[in-house]
This record gives C-alpha cells, sequence and structure tokens, in this order.
C-alpha cells in the first residue's frame, strides 16, 4: 500500500514559516508537530520572554531544509484559515519553534505559557 496523500486539501491552506535549520534535522512531509512562538510579554510593568504552544497536532506537508543547520529553512504545515493567521501573527510577534510528535500522538491539550519566573518560584 503506498503512503497516504499528504497536500493541500479544500478548505486548509498551506502555510509556510521559515524555521532555523537544526529544527528541521528531523522532521519530514506527513509528520505531525505542534508550533511554539516565544515572545516578550508584560505583565504588572515587568517584562519577561514566556513561550506559548500556539497550534497543536499540525501535519506537515513540505519542507526546505537549507544546505547547513544554521541557516533558516521552511517548513510548509496544513492550517485551517483560523490557524494560519495565528502563525502569521506569531512569526510578526516572536521566534517560533517546532516540536515533533510521535507517530500516532494526535493528542490535544491545555498548556500554560511557559516563563522562567514560574519555573523558578
Amino acid at each position: 500500500a503506498g503512503s497516504p496523500y499528504i497536500g493541500l486539501v479544500p478548505g486548509y491552506r498551506g502555510t509556510a514559516i521559515p524555521v532555523s535549520g537544526d529544527q528541521l534535522l528531523f522532521v519530514k512531509k506527513g509528520d505531525r508537530i505542534d508550533v511554539l512562538v516565544t515572545f516578550e510579554a508584560a505583565a504588572k510593568d515587568v517584562k519577561e520572554k514566556v513561550t506559548a504552544t500556539i497550534l497543536q497536532n499540525v501535519i506537515v506537508i513540505n519542507t526546505r531544509k537549507p544546505d547547513h543547520t544554521d541557516e533558516m529553512g521552511v517548513i510548509e504545515l496544513l492550517c485551517n484559515p483560523n490557524e494560519a493567521q495565528y502563525l502569521a501573527l506569531s512569526e510578526a510577534q516572536g521566534k517560533i519553534s517546532i516540536a515533533v510528535r510521535a507517530p500516532g500522538d494526535v493528542s490535544m491539550r491545555p498548556m500554560e505559557m511557559a516563563s522562567f519566573r514560574k519555573l523558578f518560584r
């Protein structure tokens, strides 16, 4: 049996974002990933960097890996229009990172934003 088609489907968008080459080393078409964004947040006149998981269980439809891991590559994700908007906003707001899921892991769960302040209290 051949592999299932992994590409654009009606109602979804192929959304390409730049990702560091070292993060793309082990990502391939068909993988499912979570998308995280790290940005500076202000709360009570205190600025701190935080990381939020903005998308979960997103299908990779294409990757363009750079020649060297210290360069930027591109990953194309299958997003609904709302997810595509949040991805574009995240790219403008901060640094995007990806986390590859284990095969078969499609669970969605609430995620609290991470910060060093929370980690060390």
